[in-house]
């Protein structure tokens, strides 16, 4: 193992049971969707897209419908409803300040060019060139790493990842360097793909742990990292049966 993933797996090993599964237990996001209505029409996206996404995700929006989704986007409109349902995942009813950037996400021209070899990247298991391959303007990496994860979320055991802030409060909490992992690269590309990667083995080492191949998934680390927004302790304390600290 990896000093990089020792980082990670051995805080978590007394709670691989906890984190098993944990990704699809996130709570499921509300939204106002007459909001959303009017940034999508704004956007020129048609009524049939619109109406294919509401109906996709219900009055909140989790994991699970996300995943369903990405089955059925081999189409334009298919990856641009994914897309539109990643973006309300990630805000929510937080949106207000976003309305211009996820405009001009939605107006780009090469909008579709760019979900498809993004999508084609990540399915393959590059996660460095999928995240190098984003060249869409108005959304950062804690963004865009969460349609990377949507667009593979289908291959569970190699699936692109979200990194956004509170992970990255995580990472740093557990003494995880992205730099350290990379091989000492500054390159952010390379960087991300050595993130997903350590978070899958370590999801690996937990599963076994249990007993369990595939137990515990990458995205159930990811979400622990997430969840604990930096403070570990605080973490445990929240669990069923908490009894240790991290």
């Amino acid at each position: 193992m990896s000093s990089s993933v020792l980082r990670l797996y051995e805080p978590l090993a007394p709670y691989a049971g906890n984190i098993a599964g944990s990704a699809d237990r996130q709570s499921a996001v509300p939204y106002v969707e007459s909001t959303w209505r009017g940034w999508l029409a704004q956007a020129g996206v048609e009524d049939e897209v619109a109406d294919a996404v509401f109906a996709a995700i219900g009055a909140k929006v989790n994991r699970s419908e996300i995943r369903t989704m990405a089955s059925d986007c081999e189409s334009a409109s298919g990856r641009l409803a994914l897309l539109i349902a990643v973006l309300v995942w990630g805000r929510g009813r937080r949106n207000g300040r976003m309305r211009d950037s996820i405009i001009k996400v939605l107006t780009n021209a090469n909008r579709d060019e760019i979900l498809l070899a993004t999508r084609e990247l990540a399915l393959a298991g590059d996660a460095a060139g999928a995240y190098r391959a984003w060249k869409l303007p108005g959304l950062q990496a804690a963004f865009f790493t969460k349609w990377l994860w949507a667009a593979s979320s289908l291959n569970a055991e190699n699936c692109c990842l979200v990194q956004d802030r509170l992970v990255w409060k995580s990472l740093r909490a557990l003494g995880w360097d992205s730099k350290e992992a990379a091989g000492g690269t500054r390159n952010r590309d390379v960087r991300y793909a050595a993130y997903v990667r350590d978070l899958h083995e370590c999801a690996r080492r937990l599963s076994r742990g249990l007993g369990d191949e595939g137990a515990v998934t990458g995205e159930d680390v990811e979400h622990v990292l997430f969840s604990a927004k930096g403070d570990f302790n605080a973490w445990v304390n929240r669990l069923p049966s908490a009894d240790g600290a991290v």
